[in-house]
């Protein structure tokens, strides 16, 4: 797909992996529909998706609200010309002992990082398949391939994405939608702060990622890695050989990292 002349929705766009992604696809051609939780957040990405003379409209939404997100999306099409790619990116971390977990933390995360990729995808899809052509893009994780200790909801989620988007990719193929599937290692945020890594997980940046995404469009990519060179070191080596790819991180004793280093995002978000 070319991305010139196109409008593409960005969930969790105000910062981070969404800015990039808005602002990278903004520098393709495309217009940018950016929703985060509150509006103010995105006037951040605004600035940057007009500083390269993108066109950017921002939306103020909470992707684990169904029913809301449900007339979001007819809105979009209604009122606003509708889209022709989606990029489901609003996410979540939980760490730690999955003892420790609460209920309700556990439910918020799989709502927002998996539950609603898949129900924004659902309203949008009979739009879509409407296009000329059309793509939906999931940020999974390498979490969603090879799973560390301290990961174990977030895990759960990321391979869900994985799973639902490499079905997704057979049964849209004769609408002539693609589907792609991004797993990044560990990017330059304040949740990889205190971390520690190995040669299987190198440190990337969002801009990385938001490259990734646009290729992925471009050339109707299915399952893309970020850095390409994890699909050997994760998604083969630890899929042929999950017992050796284990045994290497306790022994470096990298494994626990995410068990040991506490990061709750949903914590303010508490009723």
């Amino acid at each position: 797909m070319n991305l010139k002349g196109k409008t593409v929705l960005v969930t969790g766009a105000a910062r981070g992996i969404g800015q990039a992604i808005a602002v990278e696809l903004a520098h393709a051609g495309a217009t940018i529909f950016a929703l985060d939780l509150h509006r103010q957040d995105l006037e951040s990405t605004m600035s940057e998706v007009e500083a390269v003379g993108g066109d950017i409209k921002t939306f103020e939404g909470d992707v684990a609200n169904r029913e809301a997100m449900r007339r979001f999306i007819d809105e979009l099409f209604m009122l606003h010309g509708g889209f022709d790619v989606l990029i489901n990116n609003a996410g979540v971390i939980l760490t730690g002992p999955f003892a420790g977990h609460d209920p309700w933390s556990i439910q918020k995360l799989l709502d927002i990082n998996l539950t609603a990729a898949i129900l924004l995808t659902r309203y949008s899809l009979d739009y879509l398949i409407k296009r000329e052509e059309a793509h939906i893009v999931n940020l999974a994780s390498l979490a969603g391939k090879f799973a560390p200790e301290g990961l174990a909801v977030y895990a759960a989620a990321k391979h869900g994405i994985v799973g639902f988007s490499s079905a997704l990719r057979e049964e849209l193929r004769e609408h002539g939608i693609g589907v792609s599937w991004i797993c990044p290692s560990f990017v330059q945020t304040r949740m990889v702060e205190n971390i520690q890594r190995t040669f299987l997980t190198p440190l990337v940046q969002p801009e990385d990622v938001a490259r990734a995404v646009r290729q992925a469009i471009e050339k109707n990519l299915g399952e893309v890695f970020v850095p390409r060179s994890m699909r050997w070191s994760v998604g083969k080596f630890s899929a042929v050989m999950p017992g050796l790819a284990r045994r290497m991180l306790r022994r470096v004793k990298h494994s626990r990292s995410w068990y040991e280093v506490k990061h709750d995002t949903l914590s303010v978000e508490k009723p």
